[in-house]
């Protein structure tokens, strides 16, 4: 029952930032800002439509998501490999749901930048994408980093490298360093969206996964020599 309603949820959310732009469009002049440059200044202006291709492509990441928890499972060969890939379609649905909380917020972001800008003739960005993007990243971490212990082995999700297959102890350890260095990226997208500005925001959401990609792989690699 909780799978079906997880799943219920996220094909709502996948359809969320299409909606989102189908409405706006409704309300936008024809020609908009549609790119902004390092210094968040507007370079280019186009078609309201275009944010419809956002809207689709915001949309692409939860439908592959809701695929893969729906037909994952038909990949077991074993009753045990079955029970683990039903396991592990909770936290796919959960990590779809996450992400696409996200999308249709920067959705809504980008409709109300570009009609603001568009009636104030505005030569830079009045929305603080980047403020919403940072921290929006830092709270997908945060979700991340408690759903990624739960992880059973297998082939999609979790902390996925040579050595984390070595034995179930190493998968289990991997799998926890893992979701706590994504924690911790989290935090730190957070703190720092929070005292810095602009462009240099997306270096540090960057550098956070970076950071918490090596350290989850480095662990791994230790976890298995033990």
């Amino acid at each position: 029952m909780k799978d079906r309603v997880l799943s219920w949820v996220l094909l709502f959310l996948c359809f969320a930032p299409i909606l989102i732009a189908v409405i706006g469009v409704q309300f936008l002049p024809d020609q908009i800002p549609v790119h902004y440059n390092a210094a968040g200044e507007i370079d280019r202006w186009g078609s309201k439509y275009e944010q419809l291709i956002i809207g689709v492509a915001f949309s692409a990441s939860g439908w592959i998501l809701w695929l893969v928890s729906k037909f994952s499972h038909c990949f077991a060969d074993t009753a045990e490999e079955l029970a683990k890939a039903k396991a592990n379609a909770k936290i796919v649905l959960a990590t779809g749901i996450a992400v696409q909380l996200l999308m249709s917020a920067l959705q809504v972001m980008f409709v109300i930048g570009a009609y603001t800008e568009a009636q104030s003739g505005a030569a830079e960005a009045v929305m603080p994408i980047y403020k919403v993007m940072g921290i929006g990243v830092g709270l997908l971490y945060l979700v991340l980093g408690n759903i990624m212990p739960k992880a059973k082995p297998n082939n999609l999700v979790g902390v996925r490298t040579i050595w984390s297959y070595v034995s179930e102890e190493a998968w289990q350890k991997s799998q926890r360093a893992g979701g706590i260095a994504f924690a911790v990226a989290g935090v730190a997208c957070i703190v720092l969206t929070l005292l810095l500005h602009g462009f240099v925001i997306f270096w540090v959401i960057m550098g956070a996964t970076a950071a918490a990609a090596i350290a989850s792989v480095y662990l791994s690699w230790k976890y298995s020599r033990e």
